[in-house]
């Protein structure tokens, strides 16, 4: 195969899906469709502060009939007289997603480029911006510019606004990217001829954007053919257009991908979805509680919420995992977590990760601290058995953390604690008297150098992002061996100086624990 061909799409083969009457509305607060929408929600009060304080100026607005329904609570009808949303409750959670908040703007700390993507897109050729190769096992393509809708959380935001120089790839450059990078690992057995460093072959593809699921069925054969081609094992789909417009996934995109499969029937599907909320797909009575089914156990889905779940899972080349940031005022409860991840595992939808929302500009305005999140998200898994619950992680520069533990704060019912000697009992309430976060490195970028190794910082209730502990570590597997250490060294050294570990020398013989503290000081 030359891989400079052109991919196209085989026009009378390739169905369409008719979406015109959920087509989405975006826009600033110039736009006039967005204006008056939003003058019937808020007060010409809170609408003209949120215009002053440039709120849409941080991220447009971008709804969609589908999701609007959701969140004022009127039944929705497609253009032949099917109820598609029922008459419900106004949603607050589905409201908190999309609608705009005045405390967006009360702080822009953060970075425009979450978790320094950009350092890890091809630097100076053609496909600057246009995909992310953090881990050597996969790509991701900017597959489309845009959303349906417009989370006010989305770590995307540099796309939407051109912050960053983010933009679209095309299928044919992520299939020759993937062969061409291949070919390099499969020629240098599997040494970066550059850095001389352990690499690994591309095995997945992940179609993200904006939502790779806004583009028409033509152009998600396009690029599911240049994934064939690129003979990656698994193409994925970042998607959050299952929760808002599930009648995007129909007959017509399951056909699609059966079609695929018939040329590639070696290549696993598998779709990433976004759900945040149960109110994104489970039918509310009017009292706002969730129906239960009459004839086995959950709740009532909405009917064309199901059938995308169905449609999806009826190919048995197609996966579905879930994942989500934890939001403050959206899905930041245990019960709406905990029906959330079983009633997606119940529908076959696996829960993959819980996130810690990234540190986007603005993203005080919904992120919980780090370690109330941890504590929430630890209560939900109680009782979930192990193919329904999820890990909660930090997606950073360094790569996935799962934050794995948060230990409680020495006090003065520690059992043996005032059997130490005096330096040491100062040490420890030092280190960790006011206990300790523990961070795993669940995905390291590139030769996944620091995989499987740990960081150990010490509590800070009010971090919302790894740059909150940053100056109390511990340990930290992101430096050389020979510097993981240093933090607790350093900690201990500037609290005590020279005196303390004079002291605690003197006890060494006394006590193992001591002269193993001795050894790494």
């Amino acid at each position: 195969m030359d891989i400079q061909d052109k991919i196209t799409s085989r026009d009378t083969d390739v169905p369409k899906t008719h979406m015109r009457h959920v087509r989405p509305l975006r826009g600033r607060f110039t736009h006039e469709r967005v204006d008056q929408m939003l003058k019937e929600i808020y007060t010409t009060d809170e609408y003209d502060n949120m215009k002053k304080s440039g709120v849409d100026k941080r991220m447009m607005f971008g709804t969609n009939p589908h999701y609007q329904a959701l969140v004022i609570g009127e039944e929705l009808q497609d253009d032949k007289g099917n109820i598609l949303v029922p008459k419900m409750p106004p949603s607050l959670a589905i409201a908190a997603l999309i609608l705009p908040r005045l405390n967006e703007v009360f702080s822009l700390e953060g970075a425009k480029d979450p978790s320094n993507q950009m350092k890890f897109t091809p630097g100076s050729n053609s496909l600057h911006g246009k995909l992310l190769h953090k881990y050597d096992e996969i790509v991701l393509g900017y597959a489309s510019p845009t959303c349906s809708a417009h989370c006010r959380y989305c770590y995307r935001l540099d796309l939407f606004n051109k912050d960053t120089g983010k933009v679209s790839v095309r299928p044919e450059e992520l299939r020759n990217y993937i062969l061409k990078y291949n070919k390099t690992i499969e020629e240098n057995k599997g040494i970066d001829p550059e850095s001389g460093e352990r690499r690994y072959p591309i095995r997945e593809l992940l179609l993200s954007g904006g939502d790779i699921m806004v583009l028409p069925n033509r152009t998600l054969y396009r690029f599911a053919k240049a994934a064939g081609q690129a003979g990656v094992n698994i193409l994925r789909f970042g998607t959050k257009e299952i929760a808002f417009r599930p009648e995007r996934f129909d007959l017509a995109m399951a056909d699609t991908f059966r079609l695929i499969h018939d040329e590639f029937p070696h290549m696993h599907m598998n779709i990433v979805s976004h759900f945040t909320h149960p109110d994104e797909f489970l039918i509310r009575d009017k009292d706002n509680n969730y129906i239960p089914n009459e004839n086995g156990p959950g709740y009532k889905w909405m009917d064309i919420s199901k059938a995308a779940v169905e449609n999806m899972l009826s190919l048995s080349f197609m996966t579905i995992e879930n994942q989500t940031p934890v939001i403050l005022k959206v899905n930041d409860d245990e019960a709406s977590l905990r029906i959330l991840h079983e009633e997606c595992r119940r529908m076959g939808i696996r829960p993959k990760y819980i996130f810690q929302g990234r540190d986007i500009e603005g993203h005080k305005a919904f992120s919980m601290p780090i370690e109330e999140a941890w504590h929430l998200h630890n209560s939900v898994m109680k009782g979930l058995s192990d193919t329904a619950r999820s890990r909660f992680a930090m997606s950073t520069e360094w790569g996935k953390m799962e934050i794995v533990s948060v230990i409680d704060p020495i006090t003065e019912q520690t059992t043996d604690f005032d059997i130490l000697p005096m330096a040491l009992q100062i040490a420890l309430k030092e280190l960790v008297g006011d206990g300790l976060v523990i961070f795993k490195s669940h995905r390291s970028p590139h030769e996944a150098r620091t995989q499987g190794d740990l960081i150990i910082a010490k509590r800070n209730p009010d971090a919302l992002w790894i740059s909150g502990y940053e100056d109390r570590i511990l340990y930290d597997s992101r430096k050389a061996d020979h510097q993981k250490y240093s933090g607790l060294v350093s900690t201990l050294i500037q609290q005590f100086g020279g005196d303390m570990f004079d002291h605690i020398r003197k006890h060494k013989d006394k006590n193992q624990t001591i002269h193993k503290i001795t050894n790494v000081a």
